[in-house]
């Protein structure tokens, strides 16, 4: 399913997707046999399993509860189950997290993840912030209720065409021990992966994958960086899925001018293949780089589209 759009303006946004509805109504029309409809509903129930959550970094706001409380609200009111925030939103609330949870509870979603990202937190020897950092973060998402810790990082970088395997190991030991201590108090490390850590079909990714005892270290996996790397993005998924407990659908609206948009469809097609059951994840970062974009517009259009194509 290729979906494209024209350049978003803040006076309209328009989404042309067939319902589903419409589409079997269709279908019955031209005489398409009940067995064949029957299939398409199966399909359709297939993935009511998943679970939709909305990163809130589409709409700037001051880090802390007092912005993040409004956005949760709006993201609930679209009709999204959980939420991923920057640990700068929430690390306020650490020194005291029960009532800060309780005020998170009252919006009806469920934390998804708190992610840590930014390139001056990470360390040179493994491209990942301290390991003190990442569990003092850890410790305190677990407290306010959160299911995974989501982390990007720096990827190691190759020499003469390979990983660089010193940085490797040195990452994957920095990992192993932050998955445990992540483990230790209740919540998984899931790695958010970029186009610099996903080279060669995500061969870094795999190496961490192989390396950590199997549960303990998980991977946030975002098609569009993934698309990015020049990786096989479906097959990917479709060979790591059971160790993928969230699929980041980044910027998945994209006009013709900005690049072919992204074949939704047939990642649902693998979905319903391997019969997954992890959390989608809407994250809209363009209205961050043009302010005069409406922020719940475009994170709305997203929504209307993973409804019509995943049945959320």
């Amino acid at each position: 399913m290729l979906l494209h759009l024209s350049e978003p303006s803040s006076s309209d946004f328009e989404l042309a997707r067939i319902s589903r509805l419409k589409f079997i109504s269709n279908l019955a029309a031209a005489g398409v046999c009940l067995s064949a409809l029957s299939k398409f509903g199966n399909a359709a129930s297939s993935t009511s399993q998943l679970r939709l959550a909305c990163q809130t970094n589409a709409w700037p706001f001051e880090s802390g509860l007092s912005g993040l409380i409004p956005v949760l609200q709006t993201i609930k009111s679209l009709g999204f189950q959980g939420y991923e925030t920057s640990y700068r939103n929430v690390q306020e609330a650490f020194s005291d997290p029960e009532p800060a949870r309780a005020r998170l509870e009252e919006t009806g979603l469920v934390c998804a993840g708190v992610h840590i990202a930014g390139p001056s937190l990470y360390e040179e020897a493994t491209g990942i912030p301290s390991i003190n950092f990442l569990k003092r973060i850890a410790a305190g998402s677990s407290a306010l209720g959160a299911e995974y810790l989501v982390l990007s990082g720096r990827g190691v970088g190759e020499v003469d065409g390979k990983l660089n395997q010193d940085q490797l190991k040195r990452k994957i030991e920095a990992l192993t021990e932050t998955a445990q201590y992540c483990e230790d108090v209740g919540l998984t490390l899931a790695y958010h992966n970029h186009a610099d850590d996903f080279v060669q079909n995500g061969a870094e990714i795999d190496a961490i994958l192989s390396s950590i005892k199997s549960g303990l270290f998980q991977v946030w996996y975002c098609v569009h960086n993934a698309e990015r790397a020049g990786a096989k993005v479906i097959e990917y998924f479709g060979k790591r899925h059971e160790s993928i407990p969230g699929i980041h659908l980044t910027n998945i609206l994209r006009p013709p001018s900005r690049g072919h948009a992204f074949d939704s469809q047939a990642l649902l097609n693998e979905i319903i293949k391997v019969n997954w059951d992890g959390w989608l994840i809407i994250e809209e970062e363009r209205s961050r780089e043009h302010p005069d974009w409406p922020k719940t517009p475009l994170i709305a259009m997203s929504r209307k589209h993973v409804q019509h194509v995943f049945g959320l």
